[in-house]
């Protein structure tokens, strides 16, 4: 009686799936979020959404999909704890502004990257969510660091102008992510000397910097599953991972020294 239970229960839901999941075919959002998940030639998205368990490609670009959308939505989370801890202890100490300098570049060459090269925005989206985000944390640093009006102009300025230059005047798209290897040394590793010569991380975050090292493993995946083996993309990711993961290492390193620099600092405001 159990054994056939089972084989009833088992072929019941084989059988019944299909239909459940024509019946979602049917409701108003389903078709549209079905032809952007299956947007390739080589599969049809209603057929996708019928076999979805039992078609390997079907299934494969539903995951690889669904992980380009959870980092995109993680992104916009990704830089918050930061963010809550500057705005908790009314300081920005232990962000290198050179560093978030850099990363503002960086950000915005991979946007753009993928935007002109139209890869599909689960493809490069996390960067425009960064992107905006450091921006928040540029400005938050001009406050509190009380940065003269000369250099934010000039920041400003500057941007504008690689902004202008990349729409207007670069020659081949491949020089965007070739220029982001350098850049992205040079803001990582600003902040990874930063950190060494304080022997403490001030107001980085362990949530932060863990969602960087996991969302970029996850990006490495993802990139081969919607634009293959890209060079300037992977190259790009694996150098961010090795420089995420050293500042993932000095956290734990300089853990207990931060709390001590945070009580000092504690300290004297109440002196």
């Amino acid at each position: 009686g159990i054994i056939a239970g089972a084989r009833y229960s088992t072929s019941t839901v084989f059988y019944t799936t299909p239909i459940m999941l024509s019946i979602l075919l049917k409701l108003p959002l389903i078709p549209l979020i079905a032809d952007y998940v299956w947007d390739d030639e080589s599969l049809n998205a209603e057929y996708c959404l019928d076999n979805l368990f039992f078609n390997m490609d079907c299934f494969k670009r539903a995951i690889i999909k669904g992980l380009g959308i959870a980092i995109i939505l993680g992104a916009f989370l990704n830089k918050a704890p930061i963010l809550m801890n500057v705005i908790q202890k009314q300081s920005t100490a232990g962000l290198n502004k050179s560093s978030v300098y850099s990363e503002l570049l960086v950000y915005t060459n991979c946007a753009f990257y993928g935007f002109l090269e139209q890869n599909p925005f689960t493809a490069y989206g996390e960067n425009v969510a960064l992107l905006l985000q450091n921006l928040v944390i540029t400005l938050f640093i001009w406050n509190f660091n009380k940065t003269s009006l000369q250099e934010i102009v000039l920041v400003v300025l500057g941007y504008g102008i690689v902004v202008y230059g990349i729409l207007n005047f670069l020659p081949n798209n491949s020089l965007l992510l070739q220029a982001v290897f350098p850049m992205n040394v040079y803001a990582k590793g600003s902040q990874i000397w930063s950190t060494f010569q304080e022997k403490h991380t001030g107001s980085q975050s362990i949530v932060t910097l863990t969602l960087n090292v996991v969302g970029i493993a996850v990006r490495i995946l993802t990139t081969i599953g919607e634009v293959g083996f890209e060079m300037n993309w992977l190259a790009s990711y694996f150098s961010s991972l090795c420089l995420n993961g050293t500042l993932f290492a000095q956290y734990w390193i300089y853990k207990d020294r931060t709390q001590k620099y945070w009580e000092e600092q504690a300290k004297q405001k109440k002196e």
